[in-house]
């Protein structure tokens, strides 16, 4: 078990002459720590034995990478590393080497022990293929299963007490993050992904679900919506129903609730009927 303090840097790759030059001054102005070099964390492979590496870390560590805090922090909970001394940076948020350099010297600062001895960088190299996959925050995850019924791959399945785990990550259609779009919890990140912040598991963001897959959610499911009841055989109902008369959360056609009033007469007319058969049977 590596114990003392560390810097790891996972490096971004695909033959970023920028970024490696980013990386190699990180590596040099990392005194007072051990210093581990990785490939793209998220593309390496479930079974690499780098997981096994971080997960025996023991001391402060701090790690820079090129992805989201966030989607870092679910990356390595779900390989078992605990990161509860973890300092956790993203190197896309610095303008330049110097600026990274501050700020890795900053991260070490806060977690370093004072006098702590200069440490070798060390390069843990392993097959990292580019991989495309969903990382889940579990502490937003409810388990309601719309990605498992939703996701057309079989990425998702059902693991220990019924909790929605990825089973099969690799089959993942690259660049598709139509899963996360209609979590209700905002709980699935695609690290990789441009388009969306809050995709990507950037700070502050958090997904909002998209109405068209939502509306196809229930369309391919027949699941029952829980704003208007509708399972598709026939319209929902809805206090006041938008004016094209579709619920806006399944798109099914909905309308007008019955009024109150005529819900309580109904009750009234029904309590009459039993008290006047209970008269006639004494």
């Amino acid at each position: 078990m590596a114990t003392g303090t560390t810097l790891i840097i996972s490096r971004r790759g695909a033959l970023d002459p920028e970024a490696e030059a980013r990386e190699r001054a990180l590596a040099a102005c990392a005194s007072g720590a051990q210093v581990l070099v990785t490939p793209h964390l998220y593309h390496v492979p479930d079974e690499s034995p780098i997981w096994g590496e971080l997960a025996g870390l023991s001391g402060p560590v701090a790690l820079l990478s090129w992805l989201h805090p966030r989607a870092v922090e679910w990356l390595l909970r779900r390989r078992g590393v605990e990161i509860s001394e973890w300092c956790l940076l993203n190197l896309d948020a610095f303008p330049d080497a110097e600026a990274a350099c501050r700020a890795a010297r900053a991260a070490l600062g806060a977690v370093a022990p004072e006098g702590s001895p200069d440490g070798a960088v060390r390069v843990l190299d392993a097959p990292a293929l580019p991989r495309w996959y969903p990382v889940v925050d579990r502490e937003r995850c409810a388990d309601c299963q719309h990605c498992l019924q939703f996701c057309l791959f079989g990425v998702y399945a059902l693991g220990e007490e019924g909790r929605v785990v990825v089973r099969h990550p690799d089959r993942c259609k690259p660049g598709c993050p139509a899963c996360s779009r209609i979590c209700p919890e905002g709980a699935i990140m695609f690290p990789l992904y441009e388009r969306d912040a809050a995709i990507a598991g950037a700070p502050g963001h958090i997904v909002r679900p998209d109405a068209a897959a939502r509306r196809m959610f229930y369309t391919r499911t027949r699941k029952p919506c829980p704003a208007c009841g509708s399972d598709g055989s026939g319209p929902g109902t809805l206090p006041m129903p938008p004016a094209d008369g579709t619920c806006p959360e399944c798109g099914r056609p909905a309308q007008a609730a019955a009024p109150e009033t005529a819900v309580t007469d109904e009750i009234d007319a029904l309590i009459l009927e039993l008290d006047n058969l209970a008269r006639r049977r004494s």
